[in-house]
């Protein structure tokens, strides 16, 4: 066996990249779980934008699936495990972009539609001004919270291939054979 040490790669500085990967499959277990549970909640009162929160339930329902498969693998230090999660999280960001894409669109396309039933006919200006900061609200809220899904996943991206590195970095010092007969 070789003597060779493996540093433990970190991220915000200091802590160890396992860590992380371990925190981003839970973040990823509960809120995939949590955007599921809206999702669910949501489709009753959907409405035109039924098929955007069917799709984001799908994703999101996956997500946490996935994040179980980083848990486990990053707690048994499985270098298999954690490539396959790697690779179902980098599609997995794929997805959650192009769906969420698709629902912003539709958050935007439908804002009309959802002023008008605000409004219910009314022509008192206090009434439309309070819906039409509601429909701005809504619109900032559902790009912030995308935006910052987004990011959060590319994160977790970086940490879990730096864990990915250092696994394979732990696995090749483990394999090297010290020739001490040739002195």
């Amino acid at each position: 066996m070789s003597n060779k040490i493996v540093a433990s790669r970190t991220f915000c500085c200091c802590i160890p990249v396992r860590a992380g990967v371990i925190l981003i499959g839970f973040i990823g277990l509960v809120g995939g779980g949590a955007v599921t549970a809206v999702a669910i909640m949501s489709l009753k009162h959907a409405g035109a934008s039924k098929t955007a929160i069917i799709i984001q339930l799908i994703v999101y329902l996956l997500l946490a699936l996935v994040s179980l498969l980083g848990i486990v693998g990053a707690i048994t230090r499985k270098l298999g495990l954690i490539r396959l999660y790697f690779a179902t999280l980098l599609t997995h960001l794929f997805f959650s972009l192009a769906s969420g894409i698709y629902a912003i669109h539709r958050s935007f396309k439908d804002a009309p539609k959802y002023l008008s039933q605000c409004t219910s006919g009314s022509t008192d200006h206090h009434v439309i001004q309070v819906c039409k900061n509601g429909s701005t609200l809504l619109k900032a809220i559902t790009v912030s919270v995308f935006v910052v899904a987004w990011l959060l996943e590319i994160w977790g991206c970086v940490i879990v291939l730096n864990y990915s590195k250092q696994l394979v970095e732990e696995e090749e010092t483990q394999s090297i054979v010290k020739d001490t007969e040739t002195w």
